[in-house]
């Protein structure tokens, strides 16, 4: 029987205690422990309980999921207003009276009460005892509650940095008002915690419900988690100064060297120790959730169990939107947010052939009738999940939220990416067992492409560090990781900065008010060639392969590849390929667009579908051809059959269109306003609580936020980035300021709070 379908029978049994003051957390039960804890039956129910708290929309349910995934170079999420606002967490702009911040604190540790109840009253149990018949399946119990108290503890530690600390239930305590506790402590205190539990652990073979509970490799995941963040950079306070916004510190040598030995230890634990594996091809990872499908020992070490209808946002937030009508659609998933978004150009960082880029980025949505309409926003569809992508019949025109599709919480290939971070810490140099996890982890992204792998080619410990947060950046799109990696690796302001530069020279340059300095800049920094500035050659492997569509094609080899940016995408419509490379659904119309990553145009030989199909025929028939000297390239032959399989359609909101109309076309990166050529709000204000533009009135004026003041950047594309002269990034969130006034002053706010 799944765990998620049993959470109800627990939720009565959440805390078996009285209110906890200090966290305005009133969960009473009608059970009382004398009861539940003398049979090992009922004590399985109360652990549901503790499951629960995982699956709350502000916890897991969403708030880590979407609310609190902040702006990065992958996750972003666009805000036009010009002014400081009080909860907008995603662009690093809070204060004490936010709601997220409360409620997600709230939400944290009613989850943990509840855990340290269950652990409390269980230890105290006669059950608790090794000569109990049971222990064995009771220890277990005792695991997964640690664990779960351990993954809320490490959350409010990324989210807060020091914070109040417990592991003992309100009702067992006399102080209602725990201490604020240095994350140093608590990461050490809980992952002793989980070391001590987790020889008494199952491996999820062993359990009924596999990766839907929590075994032995997911306590060992966990552990190696937290060691790994806890031994990088934090934002700290100085002890007497609440207005500064902090600055970046790690914790003391000796502790940093016991942390990455113990992450190190504990991901070799995960790898050579389970029966997970990199079997599946990646994209089949999440669309398995999507449908339902739970692999015990492929890549997901633990997912959050989530119930259809009655809990979790996956699926729902992430992929395209689809809109309703009146509440409804015409088809069968249902309306879908798609609020879940990634940064423009994250696509442009991938290596060509890798399956991820394909699996991940979304180009258009759905209208409530089933039309597929261009996204020319400032952001692009996640589409690692979606309730589109679900087969079985699961959701209903109707539905919308609560999709019950699975969270990863851990993985397989974070695991992987874990050790060689860690070890390449403590050693300084690229090992060969380090380098062979990051391959390992490379060589499934191009599971299915014509194109091998990449070798991992660092021959030293910096560059082996710049490949492994590549490879992070690639991988875990939406999984709430990427600003989490640059923390703890101080990169966090040095890649908004650039980031923020990305947005405003595209905008500028599409507007006609671009300043080179400020592009060479950011080409420099990404070595992607925005502006055709960096003189790169189509090769002639790239032209005799390319189609349409193909950045290559119509050029000669030697030509300069120009400018990436396609101010203007021409796109028309097609039957849905079948083919999940293109996209996860097998149902919809889908767009084809017409070279995305290139300004050119449609050739005249091909500016309508009727055409580009009459074009492809032609092609393939030359190649075909035994009378026809022409040079053969089977890798071009392959995509031109891919193209000659698509069923092309009349765009469906013109009934009357037929495929000799033109291509349908759509302004992009059309983010300036068009009296002046300067950036619009989304481009100058998404990331206001560390970078922004001026104000309607100070257009040509960017300022850093530091310490709180407003501090100009001077002249941009001169100023030079590096972690000695950017502000910090104040992204851990304040204390609420209703903890504070129950604290009666106890606790206090610094990072300028």
């Amino acid at each position: 029987m799944k765990l998620k379908n049993i959470f109800i029978s627990g939720i009565g049994l959440l805390a078996l205690t009285a209110c906890n003051d200090y966290l305005d957390v009133d969960a009473p039960s009608k059970f009382s422990p004398e009861t539940i804890y003398k049979s090992t039956k009922d004590v399985g129910t109360a652990l549901n309980g503790v499951y629960a708290e995982l699956l709350a929309s502000n916890t897991f349910g969403q708030a880590y999921t979407y609310s609190l995934v902040l702006n990065s170079d992958v996750d972003f999420a666009s805000n036009s207003n010009e002014n400081k606002q009080t909860n907008t967490p995603k662009r690093y702009d809070m204060d004490a009276t936010g709601s997220t911040a409360n409620s997600v604190w709230n939400a944290t540790y009613a989850g943990i009460e509840t855990a340290n109840n269950f652990i409390y009253y269980l230890e105290n149990s006669d059950l608790y005892k090794a000569d109990n018949e049971n222990f064995d399946e009771v220890a277990q119990y005792m695991g997964e509650a640690k664990v779960i108290r351990a993954i809320f503890y490490n959350e409010l530690l990324c989210y807060w940095g020091d914070v109040p600390f417990t592991l003992k239930p309100t009702s067992a305590s006399e102080n209602f008002t725990p201490a604020i506790t240095s994350r140093d402590v608590i990461a050490k205190q809980i992952m002793e915690d989980l070391i001590a539990i987790a020889p008494y652990m199952r491996p999820a073979s062993e359990l009924s419900e596999g990766i839907e509970r929590i075994s032995k490799e997911a306590c060992w995941a966990v552990i190696a988690r937290i060691g790994l963040q806890a031994a990088g950079y934090s934002l700290r306070h100085a002890a007497d100064d609440a207005t500064s916004y902090g600055y970046m510190g790690k914790p003391s040598a000796a502790e940093e060297d016991w942390f990455l030995n113990k992450a190190r230890d504990y991901a070799d634990s995960v790898i050579n120790k389970s029966r997970h594996s990199l079997t599946l091809p990646y994209q089949e990872v999440f669309l398995n959730e999507c449908n339902f499908k739970v692999v015990n020992d492929d890549d997901p070490i633990f997912e959050i169990p989530f119930a259809k209808e009655a809990s979790g946002s996956i699926g729902y937030r992430q992929g395209p939107q689809f809109r309703s009508n009146g509440g409804s659609t015409n088809y069968e998933w249902g309306e879908c947010n798609g609020g879940q978004q990634l940064e423009a150009f994250y696509r442009f960082s991938f290596k060509p052939g890798d399956m991820r880029k394909n699996a991940t980025v979304g180009w258009w949505y759905y209208t409530y009738d089933g039309i597929p309409k261009l996204n020319n926003g400032y952001s692009l569809y996640n589409n690692k999940w979606s309730k589109m992508f679900n087969t079985t019949g699961a959701f209903g025109r109707s539905t919308t939220n609560n999709t019950g599709i699975n969270y990863p919480y851990i993985r397989l290939a974070d695991v992987l990416l874990m050790y060689a971070e860690a070890d390449v810490k403590l050693t300084k140099t690229v090992g060969s067992t380090a380098a062979s996890y990051v391959q390992m982890v490379r060589d499934r992204a191009y599971k299915g492409s014509s194109v091998a792998a990449p070798a991992v080619a660092a021959t030293d410990s910096a560059s082996f560090m710049d490949e492994i947060l590549q490879e992070r950046k690639w991988e875990f799109a939406g999984e709430n990781m990427r600003w989490k990696d640059l923390v703890r690796n101080n990169k966090l302001s040095e890649v908004l900065y650039y980031t923020f530069m990305r947005y405003n020279a595209v905008a500028s340059e599409i507007g006609g008010v671009s300043e080179s300095a400020i592009n060479d800049m950011v080409v420099a920094y990404d070595g992607v060639d925005y502006f055709g500035s960096l003189g790169e050659k189509f090769t002639e492997d790239e032209v005799n392969a390319a189609v349409p569509g193909d950045l290559a094609f119509g050029q000669t080899a030697g030509k300069d590849k120009g400018s990436l940016l396609a101010s203007k995408l021409y796109y028309c419509w097609i039957e849905n390929p079948n083919d999940n490379s293109y996209f996860a659904n097998n149902k919809l119309p889908v767009l084809y667009l017409f070279n995305p990553e290139s300004t050119a145009a449609p050739k005249s030989d091909y500016k309508t579908p009727q055409k580009f199909k009459e074009y492809i025929a032609n092609e393939l028939a030359k190649l075909n051809d035994p009378n026809v000297v022409i040079a053969k390239n089977p890798e071009r032959q392959a995509k031109l059959e891919k193209l000659a399989s698509y069923n092309w359609i009349p765009n469906p909101e013109e009934p009357q269109a037929t495929l000799k109309n033109d291509m349908a076309s759509a302004d992009f990166y059309n983010w300036f306003y068009p009296e002046d050529g300067f950036a619009r709000n989304q481009v100058l204000y998404s990331l206001w609580g560390f970078i922004h533009g001026g104000a309607t009135s100070d257009k040509t004026n960017y300022y850093f936020v530091r310490d709180g003041k407003e501090e100009s950047i001077g002249v941009l594309g001169q100023f030079k980035a590096n972690p000695t002269n950017l502000p910090v990034v104040r992204y851990l969130l304040p204390i609420p300021r209703e903890a504070i006034t129950r604290s009666a002053g106890f606790y206090k706010n610094y990072y300028g709070y």
